[in-house]
């Protein structure tokens, strides 16, 4: 429908009038239905003795919004284009402002006569106002009232809104008939009588395709009456409207006008150095979108585009808003930066040089970087990162093959809950002999050499003595111990506020690492491959099989939050954690760099859990402070108002004294004799305690009551806990003060034997080197004699605490046991357990890219991100633009439509580009728009429960919930040719933030803009929590999702660790806050029960008060066929499938299935029923 030039009006069902009205008239709006999903009105006005459009009111589903010339208002508040946002986006091109709403409405308002309304099909027989009633006859009932014909002014006037306190008068006279020849059009245009002009541009060659598309002659005689009109007003740009509005009505049509203006008819100017043309595509490829044009589904338009060259193809530069020039010289965008083509930066592994809008990157090969921070969160030299609350020591990592190295830590409970851990030690082995350790707190570090000799270090730190040439350990600060060797390996630990340590490994022992860190092999996929050969579910299934003690438990997963025990303690963590996210805070300067979600995520977690949550807090952060100076950014100044207390220098209880030449009186002599009084060293200067004071960990000088006690040799602060054999000891005034009975020690059950160390000879191993099942492929990295129960020669402990012989080991995975001989399935791998080991085959699998909820993304290479943009995005393609790869195949665009108050996805639509073929998933059905001449489909759909799964012959499988989730599995023959929000596909995770333009950025928001698929669409600018916009959804979610955490799913929790799920549920839980949110919070759920169902693992969690599912409402009356499963049916016989064989067979997918009986076998899956071959 549209209105356009002097008052006329084209309505749905084609007639065309023309109704001077100059009051408020309701243009079109939703009628004959329950709800109202929009309403358009529009104000007339003249101006010049031309009648131009001043004001168009828009309601569409509860949104108001306002247009005129200069200002657009949404809901009352001002808004700069573009805009996007619930469900509604406004954009300006060069001569139109176009409003689109998913719903189904094109509005487009050239700022001045012409408004042309695009209407979705499914509102014919629902409309009202000047627009008609789209039910597809001319005339009726637009132009009958109770069977009398009304003229147009009566069906005007009919349709006029006058506001609260107006009153607008009627027109009372249409345009006048008669019509005389005029001198003025001669005097315009230098030209033939007016009917000459209207005709002969209206038919002439520029419209010819289109005389047989749009019938012309009520154009004709609109352009005549025009003509007349413009006798009285002195104004004949009226006719140029018409003539622009059939050329708008010919393109709807899907025709192509040529240019009719000139530079004497209408003619009109474009800035830059862009072209007027008549019908170009809307889709214009730009410098940050160089294909936008190649998925364009709008009919082409008038306006000012760039040149199409012959040779040159030019693209419009929206980096600098410079115009159009060739795409060879598109400029580059790198952290916000621009850089010029050819221009190229660098960092520590690759350097990228700007090659016409695309970076071409070179990696180089770059040490890696492994942690233990906060005493529990641990992250691979691959960059993976997970939490374990360990209770024993564990290889943190070591060369596989020959030993050159291993490193060991000592995790321990420190606390009264089982979340609190702490680094106790932390030892280096060097070729199988050497031994440096190092005690928590920096307790004077002592060195094993052999296991034999012990010899201390000077004050500085240095070793003295010719064996322990491979390492040099010195302080450069009081918070740090380095170790350096010289053979690649350099450990940083700190020791103030908390011990944590940072690994970094030269890249000479790529993938031939193992332990906790990983197997740095830029995979991040397999990090969690265990001894035996097979990758375990879930960390804590990981970090057990690389104890080094026989002695240690199994560690149970946890799903307390800490931070729910405390508000204070919440309160607290979110005000100083939150300095992390903040973009304006002390460490905005390194976002760019170093993301800090997962380190805000932890220091979360650790603030809330500490006993003394300052110490954690900090440690916290300068954990973050200390990834940023890897990278080369350097944070000064951030101690100003957080964790300042650790800055003040020498106590007032210090004396300098030139020389001290004797061991200090020092807490540690309080417990236990102090070694170092022993050693004779040169004397040295500096500060020492004084008035019976006592020298603690960091230095200061204390009073017996504040130092820490000893505890074999290693510091617990004042106040901490210890957990030591049935004991619970706690600190007081430097001695431990215990509770609880000891564990009677000497009573072994048979067949163990009891061995003391007390009388044995130095060197000797005890109970600390018992092998288990789980240990018998580490050696035992003793740090001292332990008394306690072994086997037998011979016999090795299994899990059940008995002794048996080595070869009756079984092999475990994700804390599972398996007898030898017994097989398991790895995906599409079939595992076989042979001593101890598994022997898997290595058949390549499908890769899952998972979207769900609220903008959760779970790409081919298992990274996850949350990025919930308003703008349609490319969710995968193999365009990618990488040398070497054919032409793409496929394309899958998906866009968010938006509900809730914080702009939450309640569903999404899909776009799937399939060589000629279009198919458009959204609304809970599929269509499909042939675009090319081929005839073979490369496609089929069918439906299994609640999926609609679509399989291409290519090797693309989507299945869509009909909602928000989407899993997308593609055959490995795409590996590493794939781009998009689901990454690259290579295996490798920490390159998944490729952008567009092929550069690898930290930032989410950068990243997902960078695949919009149109630059006009505004960029995503932040990522809301929506629990702290909505806190009194806060606890309701965590509730409700709660689910995943608890016993339903305890099955699968050794499977797929369920932390990042429940996080993701509690999100969107919070943001559904306008209805929809029992979806939203299913969704979740349900998302998390299909990643069990795909490792096997199926549970059924639906009840009848939880996420129902109604699969009765397909039964016919008295049948029963329908029914709910869980984890869905293989193959079915359908009518589109009446073979029942499937080109891949999925895993279960839920729903609703039918049980077809043997008489009708197969099913409908249009009609939802059973039937026989010949219904089909």
């Amino acid at each position: 429908c549209s209105t356009w030039g002097n008052f006329h009006f084209k309505t749905f069902d084609g007639d065309i009038f023309s109704f001077p009205g100059l009051c408020n008239y309701v243009f079109a709006s939703h009628c004959n239905a329950p709800y109202e999903d929009f309403n358009i009105q529009l104000r007339r006005i003249v101006v010049e003795n031309a009648p131009t459009i001043n004001h168009i009111t828009m309601k569409i589903e509860g949104v108001a919004a306002e247009l005129t010339k200069d200002v657009i208002m949404i809901n009352s508040n001002r808004v700069q284009l573009p805009y996007s946002q619930s469900g509604i986006t406004i954009e300006k091109s060069s001569i139109y402002v176009k409003v689109a709403s998913k719903i189904g409405i094109v509005l487009m308002w050239n700022e001045d006569d012409s408004i042309l309304l695009e209407l979705n099909e499914k509102y014919a027989n629902q409309t009202c106002g000047l627009c008609g009633d789209f039910n597809g006859i001319p005339i009726y009932n637009e132009f009958y009232s109770n069977n009398i014909k009304m003229t147009v002014l009566q069906f005007g006037n009919m349709q006029k809104m006058d506001g609260p306190t107006e009153h607008c008068e009627d027109p009372t006279s249409t345009l006048p008939e008669n019509c005389t020849d005029n001198s003025l059009f001669t005097f315009f245009f230098f030209s033939s009588p007016k009917d000459d002009i209207c005709q002969k541009t209206l038919t002439s060659s520029a419209f010819a395709e289109c005389n047989d598309l749009v019938d012309v002659t009520e154009y004709i005689m609109a352009c005549q009456h025009d003509l007349c009109r413009s006798e009285e007003s002195k104004n004949a740009s009226c006719i140029c409207d018409t003539f622009a509005e059939y050329s708008r009505q010919c393109a709807h049509a899907g025709g192509h006008p040529l240019n009719w203006r000139t530079s004497k008819l209408c003619p009109k100017e474009c800035s830059y150095n862009m072209q007027y043309q008549e019908c170009s595509s809307p889709c214009a490829d730009t410098c940050t979108n160089l294909e936008r044009s190649q998925f364009c589904e709008e009919h082409c338009m008038d306006g000012c585009f760039c040149p199409p060259g012959k040779f040159l193809r030019t693209v419009f530069d929206d980096i600098n808003n410079s115009g159009c020039i060739p795409h060879e010289q598109c400029s580059c965008i790198y952290n916000g930066n621009t850089y010029a083509t050819g221009a190229s930066f660098s960092d520590q592994c690759h350097s990228c040089t700007c090659n016409g809008g695309q970076w071409s990157c070179q990696d180089m090969s770059c040490p890696g970087t492994c942690s233990v921070e906060g005493g529990s969160h641990i992250s691979t030299y691959d960059k993976k990162h997970y939490d374990h609350h360990g209770d024993c020591t564990y290889v943190l990592s070591k060369h596989c093959k020959d030993e050159t190295f291993a490193i060991l830590v000592e995790l321990r409970k420190c606390g009264l809950t089982d979340t609190e851990t702490c680094l106790k030690t932390v030892t280096l082995n060097m070729n199988k002999r050497q031994t440096v350790r190092m005690p928590n707190k920096h307790g004077k570090q002592q060195f094993k050499i052999l296991g034999a000799k012990r010899l201390g270090l000077n004050q500085s730190g240095n070793c003295i003595s010719p064996s322990c040439a491979n390492v040099t350990v010195f302080r450069p600060s009081s918070f740090f111990i380095i170790m350096q060797t010289n053979f690649g390996v350099l450990l940083e630990i700190q020791i103030i506020p908390i011990m944590q340590v940072f690994v970094r490994l030269d890249p000479i022992f790529k993938d031939q690492t193992c332990g906790l860190c990983g197997n740095f092999n830029n995979i991040q996929t397999d990090d969690f491959k265990a001894i035996s050969g097979i990758i375990e579910g879930t960390a804590t299934a990981f970090a057990n099989t690389w104890r080094t003690q026989a002695s240690c438990h199994n560690i149970q997963n946890s799903f307390e939050n800490p931070c729910a025990l405390s508000i204070d303690n919440e309160k607290y963590a979110q005000h100083w954690c939150g300095l992390l996210t903040d973009s304006k805070g002390p460490f905005a300067d390194c976002h760019h760099a170093v993301n800090p979600s997962v380190h805000h995520t932890n220091c979360m977690f650790d603030t809330c859990n500490c006993e003394n949550s300052e110490d954690c807090l900090c440690a916290a952060l300068s954990s973050y402070v200390r990834a940023c100076a890897a990278k080369g950014i350097q944070l000064s100044g951030w101690r100003t108002d957080v964790c300042s207390k650790y800055t003040t220098s020498c106590p007032k209880s210090l004396s300098y004294s030139y020389t001290i030449s004797s061991c200090q009186p020092t807490c540690r002599s309080l417990s236990e004799p102090d070694v170092t009084c022993n050693i004779k060293f040169v004397p040295v200067d500096g500060c020492t305690c004084i008035n019976g004071t006592y020298m603690d960990e960091s230095g200061k000088c204390v009073p017996d009551n504040e130092c820490p006690c000893y505890f074999r040799g290693s510091p617990i602060p004042f106040g901490e806990v210890i957990h030591e054999n049935g004991l619970v000891c706690t600190c007081t005034q430097g001695r431990l003060d215990c509770i609880g009975a000891p564990n009677p020690t000497t009573v072994c059950e048979y067949p163990m034997v009891y061995f003391d160390c007390k009388n044995i000879t130095v060197g000797t191993t005890g109970a600390e080197c018992q092998k288990s099942c789980q240990t018998l492929d580490l050696q035992c990295y003793s740090t001292q004699c332990i008394s306690g129960c072994v086997c037998p020669a011979g016999l090795v402990l299994d899990r059940n605490g008995d002794c048996i012989p080595e070869e009756e080991c079984p092999c475990i995975h994700n804390e599972a046991m398996y007898q030898p001989g017994e097989k398991i399935s790895v995906d599409c791998n079939t595992c076989v357990c042979k001593n101890r080991k598994w022997e898997c085959t290595e058949d390549q699998c499908l890769g899952t890219c998972a979207v769900y909820g609220d903008g959760h993304y779970n790409t081919f290479d298992d990274k996850r991100f949350s990025f919930n943009g308003n703008c349609e995005y490319t969710l995968v393609q193999d365009h990618c633009g990488k040398s070497g790869t054919a032409n793409g195949t496929f394309r899958v665009i998906t866009e968010n439509i938006p509900c809730g108050s914080t702009g939450t996805t309640c569903s999404k639509s899909i776009k799937v580009f399939l060589e000629g073929y279009e198919l458009i998933l959204s609304e809970e059905h599929v269509s499909v728009i042939k675009r090319g001449q081929n005839d073979e489909v490369p496609y089929t759909v069918r439906y299994m429960g609640m999926y609609l799964v679509t399989e291409t012959t290519s090797g693309l499988i989507l299945m869509w919930d009909k909602k928000t989730s989407i899993f997308i599995k593609l055959s490995p023959d795409f590996k590493g040719q794939t781009c998009g929000l689901c990454g690259n596909y290579d295996g490798n995770g920490i390159n998944d933030f490729t952008t567009r333009s092929q550069s690898v950025v930290e930032n989410v928001l950068e990243f997902g803009n960078s695949w919009k698929v149109s630059s006009t669409c505004p960029d995503a600018d932040s990522i809301q929590d929506p629990c702290s916009t909505n806190l009194y959804r806060k606890s309701w979610s965590e509730k409700q999702c709660s689910i995943i955490n608890s016993d339903v799913f305890a099955a699968c929790h050794s499977q797929v660790e369920p932390a990042k799920y429940y996080q993701a549920c509690v999100t969107d839980a919070c943001a559904c806050d306008t209805g929809g949110d029992c979806d939203c919070f299913c969704t979740a759920v349900a998302a998390y029960a299909q990643a069990c169902s795909e490792v096997g693992v199926c549970i059924a969690w639906r009840t009848p008060s939880i996420c129902p599912l109604f699969c009765d409402y397909y039964n016919q009356q008295g049948k029963c066929e329908w029914h709910y499963k869980p984890c869905g049916a293989s193959c079915m016989k359908t009518c589109r499938n009446p073979s029942g064989k499937c080109l891949h067979n999925l895993p279960g997918l839920e729903g609703c299935y039918p049980n077809c009986p043997p008489e009708m076998p197969y099913f409908h899956e249009d009609q939802m029923k059973c039937v026989s071959l010949c219904d089909c």
